[in-house]
């Protein structure tokens, strides 16, 4: 059986697409990837926002560059990405207010902007859902009656929502590019991490039970054998016991024959 520490070893060489592999479908693996402590949980999670970012950004600009209505108007791509953006956030009546602001500002670094703005505001966002997250995790496991630390916990939401924002990203590129739309996504969303945790944790009670009873066999199957150990440790101690009072015994006769004898002498 392999130690702590080995275990370790092989979960800090695990690659990146790795443990992304392993947050989706072996949730089984969340408490020994939650073991590598916040520090490497974290870096996975900026990891993660950085590849969704990217991708993100990407599609802002593609559907911006081919999006015929902005061709009629004969914008330039940086208007364009700041037209979307702000049509985005559901600012309809400032829009006309705030894009000449916004296009002054930005300018030619748009697509260096655009990727900053995305990657900020995804990860605190991400981050709140974590928070949030492991705070579902703390009631499950008081429920469940399942003592965990609420750093394991918190690594382990990190794991837990990687399936949630692979999904979202997914929906955010399908929504933006074909105006598909999801109807509750984000209660969907929300549950899918939520599920993925829980079977975490369950999975943890159910392994510790799993080793009380292994525990608990190995006892009962040895117990025959420590019952006969400690018989043959008591055997030697008895028998000498035993050997003593004998020799205690022989000791008292030979005694009492040496006094019947000094008695007979002086009678003579």
């Amino acid at each position: 059986m392999k130690n702590n520490e080995t275990l370790r070893e092989e979960y800090l060489k695990l690659n990146f697409f790795k443990k992304i592999w392993y947050s989706i479908v072996k949730f089984e693996k969340y408490p020994e990837m939650s073991a590598l402590g916040v520090k490497q949980a974290l870096i996975y999670f900026t990891k993660l926002i950085l590849i969704f970012s990217i991708i993100y950004s990407i599609t802002y600009l593609y559907y911006a560059y081919n999006n015929t209505e902005y061709n009629e108007k004969n914008l330039k791509l940086s208007e364009r990405v700041v037209e979307i953006m702000l049509a985005k956030t559901n600012q309809n009546e400032n829009i006309s207010k705030n894009i000449e602001l916004v296009k002054q500002e930005v300018g030619n670094s748009i697509i260096i902007s655009l990727f900053l703005g995305i990657f900020v505001g995804l990860f605190l966002t991400s981050l709140l859902d974590v928070f949030t997250l492991s705070l579902f995790g703390l009631i499950t496991c008081f429920m469940a009656k399942i003592k965990m630390n609420y750093k394991a916990i918190f690594n382990m939401s990190i794991f837990a929502l990687t399936l949630s924002m692979l999904l979202r990203t997914i929906y955010f590129v399908v929504n933006l590019l074909t105006s598909f739309e999801i109807k509750y996504f984000d209660v969907m969303y929300v549950a899918i991490s939520y599920i993925s945790l829980v079977a975490a944790i369950f999975i943890i009670k159910s392994n510790v039970i799993k080793q009380h009873l292994e525990l608990m066999k190995i006892i009962e199957e040895n117990k025959d054998k420590i019952e006969d150990t400690l018989a043959n440790l008591k055997k030697p101690k008895e028998e000498n016991k035993e050997e003593e009072e004998k020799d205690e015994r022989e000791d008292e006769d030979e005694a009492k024959g040496e006094e019947g004898a000094e008695g007979q002498g002086s009678n003579a």
